[in-house]
């Protein structure tokens, strides 16, 4: 109950911008994964845009995809803006070659751009159609928006778990799944959102999927373990059958991701600038275990890969990517 009035607050614009600025001012979303990046410059640099436009990064955070979309569009002016102060201080810092502008400053009104992105920000805005009203507001007439976003269509392996457990769906909160983090506050499908789209005379072109399994383990045993040990949780299972099925799939998750810990200390440790004495720490006690952990962690990264490659088009993944353009 107590997590759900802290979501609900977040439907308040004034509390969800405090809550992501004390957010951003704690380290969050400092950098996105390799794969994360790969995958975005694919399918930005291959959709039909002009050879010169100018971009917006609706809810860019502290910079990082904004700058991904820079190299992705060399012709293009590429601007960010955000509802954190914070994250745009740490934007201009970190990316020079982009221009970074805080949502509701006045000399940001009236300006108008050829294409927006946002990536995982519509399952957190306080009020979606309102958001899309801003959005609105920055597009020239003969415009396209690409979104990537949490998808709620059935068939993933993360929505399958959410159907073992008697609390897998909140229909009070956007039909989110019960592992989400809490700053989410609605999960859409792709009929949702193409629905709000074209309300505003937007026309879905192009939509892609990812993490319809492999992905999704790939995500999961990267996360921290006490991730895995909620999204396995079956104390909430709708039966004894699907008790047993968590139980077991809680087994195998906390063994694929112990094994893949030592690389990923490494990999997380080794470029980490100001290193402190418990991150040397660190780092002797996960070297030795790297040469053992190195090829689970290649392979399972692998697989999430040609998934991606074999099964980009098919609905049932966790993850959506929507393309939409304006006639």
């Amino acid at each position: 109950m107590e997590k759900n009035l802290r979501i609900a607050r977040l439907y308040d614009e004034e509390q969800a911008v405090a809550f992501y600025e004390d957010r951003y001012q704690h380290g969050y979303m400092d950098d996105w994964c390799p794969e994360k990046k790969r995958k975005i410059q694919e399918v930005i640099r291959d959709l039909p845009l002009p050879e010169r436009g100018e971009a917006l990064d609706f809810g860019c955070g502290n910079g990082v995809l904004t700058e991904i979309m820079r190299q992705a569009l060399p012709g293009w002016s590429v601007y960010g803006t955000d509802i954190s102060a914070t994250a745009i201080s740490n934007a201009r810092l970190r990316y020079p070659g982009c221009r970074f502008v805080e949502a509701g400053n006045p000399a940001f009104e009236g300006k108008q751009f050829d294409f927006i992105f946002t990536n995982h920000v519509i399952e957190h805005v306080f009020d979606l159609r309102e958001v899309f009203r801003q959005m609105m507001r920055f597009l020239r007439p003969k415009a396209s928006m690409l979104h990537f976003l949490p998808c709620g269509n059935a068939g993933s392996f993360e929505f399958d778990i959410c159907l073992l457990r008697t609390d897998g769906f909140n229909p009070r909160i956007g039909n989110r799944f019960f592992f989400e983090d809490e700053g989410h506050v609605r999960r859409l499908n792709t009929e949702e959102l193409r629905c709000v789209c074209e309300s505003y005379d937007f026309k879905l072109a192009r939509e892609f999927y990812s993490n319809q399994y492999h992905g999704a383990i790939d995500w999961i045993t990267n996360s921290h373990p006490r991730f895995v040990l909620a999204i396995s949780d079956s104390s909430h299972a709708v039966d004894q059958a699907a008790r047993r099925r968590l139980r077991k799939l809680r087994a195998q998750l906390l063994l694929l991701a112990a094994i893949r810990l030592p690389t990923q200390v490494v990999n997380k440790l080794i470029v980490k600038r100001h290193k402190q004495l418990k991150h040397f720490l660190g780092l002797a006690i996960a070297l030795p275990l790297y040469p053992l952990s190195r090829p689970a962690d290649r392979y399972l990264r692998t697989k999430a890969r040609e998934e991606w490659e074999a099964r980009k088009l098919d609905r049932g993944g966790s993850e959506m990517c929507l393309y939409f353009e304006r006639p």
